[in-house]
């Protein structure tokens, strides 16, 4: 994670001063979540944002064990989203199929493991 973006969520975060503490538990401690977004893009291996994603670190910071206690089971990331509507992605129209395939296929095995406790 670039170190300026990770200053800046150091400074908004700030354990009991700008965010609450939870010394007997936060109030979502033991829930489950799935985290589901799209991409338009790709932050994956090759692409010109490899190793760029914001989204997953900052979520885990802002509710996950040590904030609001919520146990992030997965996430569901459809990526080149844009690719079958931006003229200068049409390459990547078959990795946007191929991710949309595998983000129901997770949501689907997500979903019954969820549903199963």
């Amino acid at each position: 994670m670039p170190s300026v973006f990770k200053a800046w969520v150091d400074q908004i975060s700030i354990p009991g001063r700008t965010t609450h503490v939870y010394p007997d538990g936060a109030p979502a401690t033991g829930r489950r979540a799935v985290v589901i977004s799209a991409r338009g893009g790709s932050y994956g291996p090759g692409t010109p944002n490899d190793g760029q994603d914001h989204l997953r670190p900052t979520l885990e910071l802002a509710a996950g064990p040590r904030t609001l206690g919520l146990d992030i089971t997965g996430y569901i990331t459809p990526e080149w989203t844009l690719a079958p509507v931006t003229p200068q992605f049409v390459d990547y129209i078959p990795k946007h199929e191929e991710s949309l395939a595998a983000a129901h296929a997770a949501a689907r095995e997500l979903g019954a493991a969820l549903s199963a406790h």
